[in-house]
């Protein structure tokens, strides 16, 4: 995410959600960037999956790969401040849409495809687990199957529904966890050929209210059920909705007014908009600064947002849109057409719920396929314990590899260890030679715990519909 000045807190004239982490409306299609393994080698290969091979199974294929019971877990707005510093829970910017159109300017500026790597280049992942664990103190880690960003997942997704994207992550195992890191060429890489509206329009059409000023980009950690496995997913939130806000608790700190279109409005937007360079953010090897402030918004009021153009009356492809708001389950999604100049007079604000049950149905074996791929990588990661990466060339092959070299941890190493030790898990890991962790005596991961084991075996029921309430299919 870009980010804005005085108007909205940051040190640019520009917040755009999309101008940090999502790819902005371009005349023709920008092609992707391709992982670097001349500047990045690939370690040794340890395992290839086909994704013929997730297609030949069908009787492997689960029952319960629909996602179920969404939780809210953490968010955390990214400051501007001097040094990598978050706000937790934060914030999204609330939706003021303008009384009366006006012209915008055109997207002008430098803009970082992964703000979480930007800000904390050495560990991308530290703001997520920072920001739980600050939420939730006594949060059991060992409920939790994969940690990773809607990018990541979202890599995954396209692989098993065939299309050509190559990819890279990182992957380790913390406790009972298996984090998947994602891996860009370089951490504040920036997104290139930039045109549209895709970061001027949200900047005049949502606000950061007074709690949250000086924050450039809202991040949200929520966790579900998919494949019989808890997945933790982080991803980047473009704001949300007022009146989908409809219980007391959230809705009494919703005090802004919708915007004037007064000359101050104008002033700001016209500015140039140019987001700066990151300022002295610090090498990352320290977990980031945390901050208390704004206030926690239900699930069900956040919304994605696309700005396209009107130009030839044609409505906008959800077809690569639909997965995304599935990944992260956000339930409202607003498409703002301008007349090629700026000028947005058709913003539509949709409920999209019917529609993303409707793509789940209609993508079920591919969905199926994902849990299948999701177990494999988290079963094989656990067994072997150290520093991995997944690595996708962009045709039908994933390749699970070592990390090159010494490898890369997630976290930092007072993290992990807090992580890992709030994991009912932790009673059978021991830390490996290669900063991971392994399986003690007494446990064996194919068939729990050995028969001549003298421990007792632990008690892994996690939950009943008895004691939770678990309901099932959650319609967020």
């Amino acid at each position: 995410m870009s980010s804005m000045s005085s108007f909205r807190g940051g040190y640019a004239p520009r917040r755009g959600r999309g101008g940090w982490s999502k790819t902005p409306f371009v005349k023709q299609k920008r092609e992707h960037t391709k992982p670097d393994t001349n500047k990045h080698p690939l370690g040794e290969l340890l395992k290839t999956i086909e994704n013929s091979d997730l297609k030949s199974q069908p009787s492997a294929l689960p029952a319960d790969a629909l996602t179920s019971d969404v939780r809210y877990v953490a968010s955390y707005n990214w400051r501007n401040d001097v040094g990598a510093t978050i706000l937790v829970p934060g914030k999204p910017p609330l939706w003021t849409p303008l009384k009366e159109a006006q012209r915008l300017n055109e997207d002008n500026g430098i803009y970082y495809r992964d703000p979480n790597a930007a800000r904390s280049p050495d560990y991308p992942i530290t703001p997520v687990v920072q920001a739980v664990l600050e939420t939730n103190p006594n949060f059991d880690t060992a409920d939790v199957d994969i940690v990773a960003c809607g990018s990541t997942l979202g890599n995954l997704l396209r692989f098993v529904r065939g299309q050509d994207k190559p990819f890279r992550f990182m992957v380790e195992t913390i406790g009972n966890s298996v984090f998947f890191v994602r891996k860009e060429n370089d951490p504040k890489e920036t997104i290139d050929g930039v045109r549209g509206f895709g970061h001027s329009f949200p900047e005049a059409y949502t606000t950061w209210e007074p709690e949250v000023k000086g924050s450039e980009a809202h991040q949200r950690v929520i966790q579900y059920k998919f494949g019989g496995m808890t997945c933790m997913i982080r991803f980047e939130c473009d704001g949300y909705l007022k009146d989908k806000i409809t219980d007391g608790k959230h809705g009494t700190d919703v005090l802004d007014k919708p915007k004037s279109n007064g000359d101050d409005l104008l002033s700001a937007f016209n500015k140039t908009a140019i987001t700066q360079p990151l300022m002295n953010q610090g090498s990352g090897t320290e977990r980031v600064k945390i901050k208390r402030g704004g206030s926690e918004i239900p699930q069900r009021s956040i919304f994605d947002l696309k700005t396209r153009s009107g130009k030839y009356k044609t409505d906008i492809d959800m077809s690569d849109i639909l997965p995304q708001l599935w990944v992260k389950q956000v339930p409202n999604f607003i498409v703002a057409y301008h007349d090629g100049a700026g000028l947005f007079r058709d913003i539509r604000v949709q409920d999209v719920r019917t529609e993303v049950h409707k793509w789940e149905e209609d993508n079920i074996d591919a969905i199926r396929r994902l849990a299948v791929l999701l177990k494999k990588l988290v079963t094989f990661a656990r067994e072997d314990g150290g520093l991995l990466e997944v690595y996708s060339p962009g045709t039908d092959r994933l390749e699970v590899r070592k990390q090159h070299g010494q490898g890369k941890n997630a976290l930092p190493h007072s993290l992990r260890d807090e992580w890992a030790s709030k994991s009912k898990a932790n009673m059978y890991l021991s830390d490996s030679d290669d900063g991971g962790y392994t399986l003690k005596d007494g446990y064996d991961s194919d068939g729990g715990w050995k028969a001549d084991s003298e421990d007792e075996e632990p008690d892994y029921t996690a939950c009943s519909a008895e004691d939770c309430g678990y309901c099932g299919k959650c319609t967020y």
